[in-house]
Protein backbone atom coordinates (compact mmCIF):
# COMPACT_ATOMS: atom_id res chain seq x y z
CA UNK A 1 0.00 0.00 0.00
CA UNK A 2 1.25 3.32 -1.04
CA UNK A 3 1.92 6.32 1.34
CA UNK A 4 -1.14 8.40 -0.16
CA UNK A 5 -3.37 5.21 0.42
CA UNK A 6 -2.10 4.17 3.74
CA UNK A 7 -2.93 8.29 4.55
CA UNK A 8 -6.53 7.94 3.50
CA UNK A 9 -7.05 4.78 5.44
CA UNK A 10 -6.33 6.49 8.32
CA UNK A 11 -8.33 9.45 7.63
CA UNK A 12 -11.35 7.47 6.87
CA UNK A 13 -10.98 5.31 10.37
CA UNK A 14 -10.96 8.34 12.40
CA UNK A 15 -13.68 9.50 10.71
CA UNK A 16 -15.94 6.31 11.11
CA UNK A 17 -14.51 6.71 14.99
CA UNK A 18 -15.97 9.88 14.87
CA UNK A 19 -19.21 9.23 13.65
CA UNK A 20 -19.90 5.77 14.60
CA UNK A 21 -19.50 5.89 18.29
CA UNK A 22 -22.17 8.90 19.02
CA UNK A 23 -24.17 6.96 16.40
CA UNK A 24 -24.17 3.57 18.21
CA UNK A 25 -23.80 5.06 21.84
CA UNK A 26 -26.91 7.29 21.15
CA UNK A 27 -28.59 4.08 19.78
CA UNK A 28 -28.45 2.53 23.09
CA UNK A 29 -29.05 5.91 24.77
CA UNK A 30 -32.27 5.68 22.38
CA UNK A 31 -33.06 2.39 23.05
CA UNK A 32 -33.07 2.44 26.86
CA UNK A 33 -35.33 5.94 26.81
CA UNK A 34 -37.52 4.15 24.90
CA UNK A 35 -37.49 0.97 27.24
CA UNK A 36 -37.71 2.88 30.14
CA UNK A 37 -39.54 5.58 29.15
CA UNK A 38 -36.94 8.52 29.87
CA UNK A 39 -35.75 10.90 28.20
CA UNK A 40 -32.17 11.05 29.57
CA UNK A 41 -30.15 8.34 28.21
CA UNK A 42 -29.79 9.68 24.54
CA UNK A 43 -28.24 12.36 25.17
CA UNK A 44 -25.73 10.73 27.46
CA UNK A 45 -24.90 8.29 25.18
CA UNK A 46 -24.16 10.29 22.39
CA UNK A 47 -21.60 12.33 24.55
CA UNK A 48 -20.06 8.87 25.96
CA UNK A 49 -20.03 8.42 22.24
CA UNK A 50 -18.24 11.47 20.78
CA UNK A 51 -15.31 11.55 23.68
CA UNK A 52 -15.23 7.80 23.06
CA UNK A 53 -14.56 8.09 19.46
CA UNK A 54 -12.03 11.05 20.44
CA UNK A 55 -10.08 8.76 22.39
CA UNK A 56 -10.20 6.36 19.72
CA UNK A 57 -8.51 8.86 17.84
CA UNK A 58 -5.70 10.03 19.58
CA UNK A 59 -5.39 6.69 20.59
CA UNK A 60 -4.72 5.12 17.54
CA UNK A 61 -2.69 8.84 16.03
CA UNK A 62 0.17 7.98 19.16
CA UNK A 63 0.20 4.00 18.03
CA UNK A 64 0.48 4.58 13.84
CA UNK A 65 1.97 8.35 13.29
CA UNK A 66 2.62 9.70 16.89
CA UNK A 67 4.95 9.45 19.42
CA UNK A 68 4.92 5.86 20.47
CA UNK A 69 2.17 4.95 23.08
CA UNK A 70 4.53 2.11 24.93
CA UNK A 71 8.12 2.34 24.67
CA UNK A 72 9.78 -0.30 22.82
CA UNK A 73 13.76 0.76 23.58
CA UNK A 74 15.22 -1.22 26.10
CA UNK A 75 18.11 0.93 26.84
CA UNK A 76 21.08 -1.70 25.24
CA UNK A 77 22.15 0.61 22.96
CA UNK A 78 23.55 3.11 25.96
CA UNK A 79 27.06 3.98 25.86
CA UNK A 80 29.30 2.65 28.73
Amino acid sequence: MSAGHEGESQVWGSISSLVGGPAVWGGIGYGLDRLLDTEVFLPVGVVVGFVTGFYIVYVKSQVDGGTPAVRTDTGDDAPS
